[in-house]
C-alpha cells in the first residue's frame, strides 16, 4: 500500500502538524501543563466543569493507569493546577478540580483551540464536517476494538508457563 493510502501514516502526519502548530503558537503560561497528559486532564476538567469528576474517570477517558493517574495528578496538584477534594461519604474518593487559575488559563487555550479546529475545518461545508466526525468515531471505534483484542490475547511468561 503507497504512504498516501495509509490511514495510520495520513494520521500520524495530521497529529505532528497539530502538535507543531500548538507549540509553536499556543498561550504559555507560568503554571501551565508539563505534558500532553497534563494538557489533556486540563481540558477533560474544563469540559466536565460542573460536574464530579474523579482520578477512575480520567484513567478511562485517557486509557492510563492508575499509577500513571495518581503520579500526574499529585504532580498537577503540587503545581497548583488541580484540587483534590476528598468526599464526605467516602475519604478515599478524590473530587477533580481546576484551580481558579489554572480554570482562566484554559479558557484562553479553549479559544485557541476553537480557531485551530476552524482553520483544520475551512472550507468543509456542514455535511461534510458531520461525515468526517463520523468516518473518524468509526476508525476510533475500530481502534478500541483491535486494542481491546491484543490486550485480551497478550500473554505474559507466567501465563505461558501454566
Amino acid at each position: 500500500m503507497e504512504k498516501e493510502k495509509r490511514i495510520s501514516f495520513l494520521l500520524r502526519v495530521i497529529h505532528n502538524q497539530i502538535r507543531d502548530i500548538i507549540h509553536k503558537n499556543a498561550p504559555r503560561f507560568d503554571k501551565g501543563p508539563k505534558s500532553q497528559l497534563q494538557g489533556g486532564i486540563l481540558g477533560y476538567l474544563f469540559d466536565h466543569e460542573g460536574q464530579p469528576v474523579y482520578q477512575k474517570d480520567l484513567e478511562k477517558e485517557f486509557r492510563i493507569s492508575r499509577a500513571t493517574a495518581t503520579n500526574t495528578l499529585q504532580v498537577m496538584e503540587r503545581d497548583g493546577l488541580v484540587i483534590r477534594q476528598a468526599m464526605d461519604k467516602d475519604a478515599r474518593l478524590k473530587r477533580i478540580r481546576l484551580t481558579q487559575e489554572a480554570y482562566a488559563n484554559h479558557q484562553i487555550i479553549d479559544n485557541h483551540m476553537k480557531m485551530l479546529d476552524e482553520r483544520m475545518l475551512q472550507g468543509l461545508t456542514d455535511t461534510e464536517k458531520a461525515e468526517l466526525f463520523r468516518l473518524l468515531r468509526g476508525v476510533l471505534g475500530n481502534l478500541e476494538e483491535y486494542a481491546e483484542e491484543l490486550t485480551e490475547t497478550d500473554t505474559t511468561p507466567e501465563q505461558e508457563e501454566e
